[in-house]
């Protein structure tokens, strides 16, 4: 519990810690949270332990919940056998003591600054009586609100667009506050030194919305994607994870959520939805926006210090704006059509059934190569993958380095000729979205879509490749708001660690970035749009994959129409390897930054080595076993650190390995803990893995793989794969085969050539040296 408390600590942890006894004035919560205090767990005798536990832990405070594909009366006697035996302790009967948060009438204000802080945040709260929806009135009600804040987000995500905001990005809420109180919250991360600005920019739409009210059209789009949203779920009940049932029984039980079942709540959504006035969604707005149970928040790096009001100005600022007459909202026309003319259509030329795959291959008259497979996972969802080699590998480090953010720049545009607002309007009601991106060596397009949206998803598509937009008022926006959240991200500790990381490893790659405000300040508009058409002006290059709930005759029509009829050449490009210029060695890092007393600590095992499937499989093991021996070694046994991680990776284009541990514990435990980690690295050099480890990594493997194949997404992900002609295939058998081959040796193999002292790096982040790091 004290290395969870020293994994917390940070700027962000400092900040709330000084906000705590204000924003929760006149509570326990003032006090401390309920994780407890440093000096009780350190001095606190074995008694205290024993006692919370008799005190906590009875059966009459218990409840037991079960969901997943069982036998319910196997379930329950089991539950009979193991948990009837535990007698209960009524004669302890201490009862839950139920904490309060008073109401305040004057402001509660906060304005906080730390040196490690890399933004700035301002949040308006406004504090409310706790209501569980348990009635159909408040359910009601719950329908209203969620309407309310989502185009009153609309709202903020349109000004938050325009070239002069003063935010990164901004956003509203009504829930949970804590005990018995919930919220409405106003919030935005400001760009530097505009916390005026940003109060003004909150308010202004608020007071917008609280003065002239939503429009006519926005509550009808709103009410028709609430519905969409509500009909899906419905749609997919049988595909719902054990995992999120299991939740909602807890929240029931703990606090007396509503448990009416998805079904039901589309039923009362199409009841109410339709019943639902403008007027009362204005005037739930109105309610909530009350001059007392203010809170009013603005945490802010030191550097930020100059620009922030003492708090008799914030309020004169809040009461201001509030007085303020602003401008009525003008809903632009939404687009009625995405294509308003469909392109000339292509056909399908071949078609070709994989019976191992249970998958179809089209080829379509451009060339493009269309991978189907039709599966019932889930009742309304496709879903969707491209992807050709290329990407920033074809061209030079200076083109690179301005068009780094180009398929970004080209999202935040648009298509044709719609904004990105435009759009978000258009998709308010639909269930689909398409995203293109640009790596490394591969361009890629995603998405999905429900099955009545899919001729919206095909067109979208569609404009990805052929109509991408260039707005220059677009680009100045994204621009600014890119550069305002990165520019003092080296106030962080860890950014500093990072980037000293990268210059050690990488400082003779003329391709390795610093991704910095001078970088996005250097991106170039033409250029970013020039390489991204580039990128996406040969369709034939891309392997299309959709897997879900296809119509066949359906798709051979939107795909001859939208697909066969982008423009393609018949030649394939292939990325170009760059060496990495990896430095080689016994490499160390040492950093120290931070007012922290903890340690951040890297081992990144690295090297090349020729890629395989049974070598991926190798290092994957290594990785699950390696993970297992270090929890219980370190946290368990040693109690050194909250969680450890192990992570790999294999490059199949670069034949390249990387194997990271890293963890965070105290600074004085470094040497120890790191000395424990090699230990183990040499018992698994040695055969001397126990058989447990092995056996746990394959029936893991095994069931992981079984639930995946139930999944669109692994089906997706596989074809894509398999689509590519330079991928070494593959089949299912084989993939199970190699699961169940690991062993003791291989996964020694596997260590000795994975955990390689010689090639390595060893980073350690420090706090740096002054008084505050006292522990």
């Amino acid at each position: 519990m004290l290395e969870e408390m020293r994994a917390r600590q940070g700027a962000g942890w400092r900040i709330f810690n000084k906000q705590l006894p204000i924003i929760y004035q006149g509570s326990r919560y003032a006090l401390r949270l309920p994780i407890g205090k440093k000096e009780i767990l350190k001095q606190g005798a074995n008694q205290d332990l024993v006692r919370f536990y008799k005190d906590w832990y009875r059966p009459e405070l218990m409840a037991l919940v079960a969901v997943g594909d069982f036998n319910p009366n196997q379930v329950q006697a089991l539950f009979e056998k193991y948990f009837n035996a535990i007698e209960s302790t009524p004669s302890r009967n201490k009862q839950k003591p139920s904490y309060i948060i008073p109401d305040n009438l004057a402001p509660l204000v906060t304005i906080e600054t730390d040196p490690e802080l890399t933004r700035t945040t301002v949040e308006i709260q406004i504090k409310h009586a706790l209501i569980e929806p348990v009635t159909y009135q408040q359910y009601y009600q719950t329908l209203v609100a969620q309407l309310f804040i989502s185009m009153l987000n609309g709202r903020l995500d349109e000004a938050t667009l325009t070239p002069n905001a003063p935010v990164i990005g901004a956003g509203s809420r009504f829930g949970r506050f804590r005990a018995d109180k919930s919220a409405f919250t106003l919030a935005a991360t400001a760009k530097p030194s505009q916390s005026k600005e940003v109060v003004a920019f909150l308010l202004t739409e608020l007071n917008r919305v609280l003065q002239h009210g939503f429009t006519h059209s926005e509550l009808e789009r709103y009410k028709q994607g609430l519905l969409s949203k509500l009909d899906n779920a419905a749609k997919e009940i049988d595909s719902t994870q054990s995992s999120r049932l299991a939740d909602e029984y807890v929240r029931h039980i703990v606090r007396g959520e509503s448990i009416a079942g998805i079904e039901h709540y589309l039923e009362m959504g199409e009841k109410f939805l339709p019943l639902i006035t403008l007027d009362q969604v204005n005037t739930i707005g109105k309610t909530w926006f009350t001059a007392n149970n203010r809170i009013i928040k603005i945490s802010a790096p030191e550097s930020d210090q100059s620009s922030l009001p003492s708090n008799v100005e914030l309020l004169a600022w809040i009461e201001h704006m509030t007085q303020q007459q602003v401008t009525v909202y003008q809903d632009s026309q939404v687009i009625q059509q995405l294509m308003p003319e469909k392109p000339k259509a292509g056909s399908i030329i071949s078609k070709v059934y994989d019976e191992k795959l249970d998958s179809h291959i089209w080829i379509l008259s451009n060339g493009v190569k269309v991978v189907l497979k039709q599966t019932d996972f889930k009742q309304d969802e496709i879903q969707f993958s491209a992807r050709a080699h290329g990407g920033y590998s074809l061209l030079e480090p200076e083109t690179m380095f301005k068009t780094i953010m180009a398929a970004n720049i080209v999202e935040m545009s648009g298509v044709a000729n719609y904004t990105l607002a435009d759009i978000a309007k258009f998709s308010k009601d639909k269930q689909f979205w398409v995203r293109a991106k640009i790596n490394s060596d591969n361009q890629s397009v995603s998405g999905s879509s429900s099955v009545k949206d899919i001729e919206h998803f095909m067109q979208m598509l569609h404009l990805k490749f052929v109509s991408p937009r260039k707005d220059k008022a677009a680009f100045a926006s994204y621009i600014s708001r890119v550069e305002s959240s990165i520019v003092d991200r080296f106030n962080s500790p860890q950014g500093v660690f990072s980037e000293q990381i990268r210059l050690r490893q990488y400082s003779q790659n003329p391709r390795s970035m610093k991704f910095d405000a001078e970088i996005v300040k250097d991106q170039d508009l033409d250029e970013s749009y020039r390489f991204y058409q580039q990128r996406f002006s040969n369709a034939a290059n891309f392997n299309f994959i959709f897997v879900g709930n296809i119509d066949f005759l359906q798709m051979e029509i939107l795909l001859s129409t939208y697909i066969a009829s982008l423009p393609s050449i018949t030649k394939k490009e292939n990325a170009i390897i760059h060496d990495t210029l990896r430095t080689k060695g016994k490499l160390t890092v040492k950093v120290e930054k931070g007012l922290v007393p903890k340690a951040t600590v890297l081992i990144n095992f690295y090297g090349d080595s020729p890629w395989s499937h049974n070598n991926q499989m190798h290092l994957n093991a290594l990785e699950y076993v390696l993970s297992s021996i270090l929890r219980e070694r370190i946290r368990e046994e040693k109690s050194g650190v909250y969680g450890i991680n192990v992570n790999s990776a294999f490059s199949r284009l670069r034949n390249q390995y990387s194997t990271k541990i890293s963890f965070t514990c105290d600074p004085n435990r470094i040497e120890e803990l790191v000395t424990e980690i090699h230990k183990v690295i040499e018992t698994l050099k040695l055969r001397q893995t126990e058989d447990k480890y092995i056996d746990n990594y394959i029936a893991q493997k095994l069931k992981t793989r079984e639930t995946k194949l139930a999944t669109n997404s692994f089906w997706k992900n596989y074809l894509q794969w398999h689509a590519d002609d330079e991928y070494p295939q593959l089949n299912l058998t084989e993939l199970f085969w190699l699961v169940g081959s690991v062993n003791k040796l291989n996964l020694k193999d596997a260590a000795n050539s994975y955990l390689n002292i010689d090639d390595s790096l060893t980073a350690i982040l420090l706090p740096q040296a002054t008084k505050t790091n006292a522990d």
